[in-house]
Order: C-alpha cells, then sequence, then structure tokens
C-alpha cells in the first residue's frame, strides 16, 4: 500500500516501485499504466497517460531516478536540494555562492558523471 523507502535490496525497491506508484491516489486519475526498469542501481519509469493529443496518441510521461547518498548535515541536504535543480557544475558560478561551497558543489558535479 506504501512505497518501502529502505528496501533490503534493490530488487525489492523495483517491485515497491512497480506496485505502489500505479495506486490512484499516487497517480491520479489522467495514467492509463506505467512500468519501472532497473537500470544498473538507477531506475526508468515510463508513465502513459489518458490525455490524448492528436491521432488518439498520448504523451507519455519518462522519469529517471537516480541513486545518490545524501548526508545528513544541513550542509549536505542543502547541496542536494541545489544539486537536483542545476544542470550541471557550470550553473553553480551563477548563484553567488561561497567559494568554499561553490568549489564542493562542483566537486560533487563531478562525482556524479
Amino acid at each position: 500500500d506504501s512505497l518501502d523507502l529502505h528496501p533490503v535490496n534493490d530488487d525489492l525497491l523495483l517491485l515497491s516501485l512497480s506496485t505502489s506508484l500505479p495506486l490512484p491516489h499516487v497517480m491520479g486519475p489522467v495514467y492509463r499504466y506505467l512500468w519501472v526498469d532497473k537500470i544498473g542501481h538507477s531506475f526508468f519509469i515510463n508513465i502513459a497517460t489518458q490525455n490524448e493529443e492528436g491521432w488518439g496518441r498520448s504523451p507519455h510521461v519518462l522519469v529517471w531516478a537516480i541513486r545518490r547518498k545524501v548526508g545528513h548535515t544541513l550542509s549536505a541536504l542543502c547541496m542536494n536540494t541545489i544539486m537536483g535543480r542545476l544542470r550541471g557544475a557550470e550553473e553553480v558560478k551563477k548563484l553567488g555562492l561561497p567559494k568554499t561551497l561553490e568549489k564542493d558543489m562542483i566537486e560533487a558535479f563531478g562525482k556524479e558523471s
């Protein structure tokens, strides 16, 4: 009935995503079906909607869920939130962050690639 946030292994997480996401209180009324594929340690989620867009075709929503380790400090949580909204390290310099934080952010982007 709900997504297991701390599954024992990736197969249980895949099962939890596959069974929890289609629930009506999670997806709402406009989806037809969805499927979840495991790729490495990440997940690819494809959601077919019921919103018709010409020629009787519905647009699909594609989600790439990438696993990331997040620290427990305020700094680590803030960095994770900021990184989730940026496209790459080049955008970090536009934020005007203190130099030490800017350096840490750029290094973190380098570790993700």
